[in-house]
């Protein structure tokens, strides 16, 4: 049985779990696979600006060519997607490959 949504759930973890997450996962990756995805802020003061958005829920998704990408909407408190016809969802990201700069983790 999964677990609920908390709206108030603490996502904060430290550095070195951070590092340890992301490096357990490129570890068992071939070179050149998509990696990281990097949204401006904007993206997330968009979703978060719509009525009743309590969090963001990312999606792993791939173009029609193949390629990796990640789909980000918003949702309500109860953890249940705000997709809406009218309701705003983001994904043109800046994807590492290729852009990878700043990246230390």
């Amino acid at each position: 049985m999964s677990e609920a949504f908390d709206p108030k759930r603490e996502h904060r973890i430290t550095r070195k779990e951070a590092a340890e997450l992301v490096q357990a996962h490129h570890s068992k990756s071939k070179a050149g696979e998509h990696r990281s995805s990097t949204f401006n802020r904007s993206a997330f003061e968009h979703l978060l600006a719509q009525p009743g958005a309590a969090g963001i829920r990312v999606y792993r998704a791939q173009h029609a060519d193949g390629s990796p990408t990640m789909v980000m909407v918003a949702v309500d408190a109860s953890g249940v997607d705000m997709d809406a016809e009218e309701a705003i969802f983001v994904q043109n990201s800046h994807d590492c490959p290729p852009i990878c700069g700043g990246s230390r983790l």
